[in-house]
């Protein structure tokens, strides 16, 4: 989940971002994660070609990344919808 947020500041911002920048968004929405644990997800996220390292400057989200992004949001929209059939609601 916090990869998935991770590419949604990416996108959402359409920049290429840092980790502090990143940790900063990630505070704000209830994750409690340091810069070097952004680092670590970040790393992760470009091996996966999710993400795409810009130097210094930070990462920016790729094609690939965006699609996932997408693929995600699917997921989460079914699965809100299937819940209340499966909790008898």
């Amino acid at each position: 989940m916090k990869m998935m947020e991770i590419l949604r500041i990416l996108y959402n911002k359409n920049d290429t971002l840092g980790a502090k920048v990143i940790s900063e968004e990630l505070n704000k929405r209830g994750y409690s994660l340091g810069e070097r644990a952004v680092r670590y997800h970040m790393h992760i996220l470009d091996e996966k070609g999710f993400t795409e390292k810009m130097g210094y400057k930070g990462r920016k989200i790729t094609d690939k990344g965006i699609e996932e992004l997408k693929k995600g949001l699917r997921a989460a929209t079914i699965s809100l919808a299937i819940t209340p059939v499966l909790c008898g609601t």
